[in-house]
């Protein structure tokens, strides 16, 4: 896959003819794979490259940084996403000023040195100066210019709109099975393993730990969460805590702690990117020592018992695959009746 991270040079004789799928993809959730998994269909259907258009940086961060929300996927993890999904160009550019002072018509002739033959958009696509462009003057430039247009309809799951924004709150409020139907994968956190108090060694149950002040992912509500972890390509099911522990009252800042089934050695300094599979429990208080454990213990083999029966399942309902460059996870879990936007 190509990245390209700037739109100054008139490269169209560089090009073969394109369809381009075109929005921010700030979440590579069900919505936004939809309308990738369309444009990619249309490609291999009429010989195209396949290519998304989208931004480094949330446009927000321009016009009002204040208001930039966390991510739901790292940068990283969306440039791997989209090149396991066959994508062959990626237009990754930054939002500026001189980008969103574009007119409609402006941004479609920029886009032009992509020789592109379709675009697919959502609905709600806006584009060109303050979201002038909509989806139906989209359509009227292609008509005039000799482009086909697709608009893909919302993508919605119970009644609820699949949306980055609703994504957020769901992770928030530790509904992380919904959270991750929607995305269609398991969330994730990456972060460097770094030192604690050794509480958890002392008490049996020793942890990796990431500090997760000023990060720019959405962090699950506090709580116990069944997890699996990546260290240098290995890995491992575990038991994630998020919180300050409040039966010492010591930590000052939220954390995410890992107790690692079937792991030893240092693990200091490395990275551990920790996927989020079920919410266990709420972050409590204990009278003692003595009571947590015994309610770890029982953490523990809850969440023990939640891996053994992933396992009996069959093997397509327990993985992320990507078929015809869309990534969905096959989900057992069924939600009813949940307004994600409260």
């Amino acid at each position: 896959m190509e990245i390209i991270t700037s739109l100054a040079s008139d490269l169209k004789t560089e090009y073969p003819a394109t369809v381009i799928a075109l929005g921010t993809f700030d979440g590579l959730h069900l919505g936004h794979n939809d309308v990738i998994k369309t444009a990619g269909e249309y490609a291999r259907q009429n010989g195209l490259k396949l290519a998304v258009f989208t931004f480094s940086n949330h446009p927000l961060a321009l016009i009002r940084p204040d208001l930039v929300p966390v991510r739901i996927i790292s940068a990283e993890d969306k440039i791997k996403l989209l090149a396991a999904c066959g994508v062959d160009y990626l237009i990754n550019i930054p939002f500026t000023e001189d980008f969103a002072a574009l007119s409609p018509d402006e941004f479609l002739e920029a886009l032009k040195q992509f020789n592109y033959r379709c675009l697919v958009v959502g609905e709600n696509f806006t584009y060109g100066f303050l979201g002038s462009g909509k989806t139906d003057t989209l359509e009227r430039s292609g008509r005039k210019n000799g482009f086909k247009v697709i608009v893909r309809p919302l993508v919605k799951m119970n009644g609820n709109i699949v949306s980055s924004t609703g994504i957020r709150n769901l992770i928030r409020a530790g509904h992380i099975g919904y959270a991750n139907e929607m995305l269609g994968r398991a969330y994730a956190i990456t972060g460097q393993i770094v030192h604690g108090e050794q509480r958890g060694r002392k008490l049996g149950f020793p942890t990796a730990n990431i500090e997760l002040v000023h990060g720019e992912m959405a962090v699950p509500a506090p709580g116990v969460y069944a997890v699996t972890a990546e260290i240098e390509g290995k890995m491992y099911e575990g038991m994630g805590n998020i919180g300050n522990n409040p039966t010492f009252d010591d930590v000052e800042h939220v954390r995410l702690e890992v107790n690692l089934f079937d792991c030893s050695g240092d693990l200091y300094g490395k990275q551990m990117k920790v996927y989020f599979h079920k919410y266990i429990r709420a972050e409590k208080k204990f009278s003692g020592v003595e009571e947590l454990c015994r309610q770890i213990d029982a953490d523990k083999e809850a969440i023990k018992g939640y891996f053994l029966s992933k396992k009996s399942l069959p093997a397509h309902c327990l993985e992320i695959r990507c078929s015809g460059g869309f990534y969905a996870l096959a989900i057992t879990e069924k939600w009813r009746n949940y307004n994600v936007n409260t």
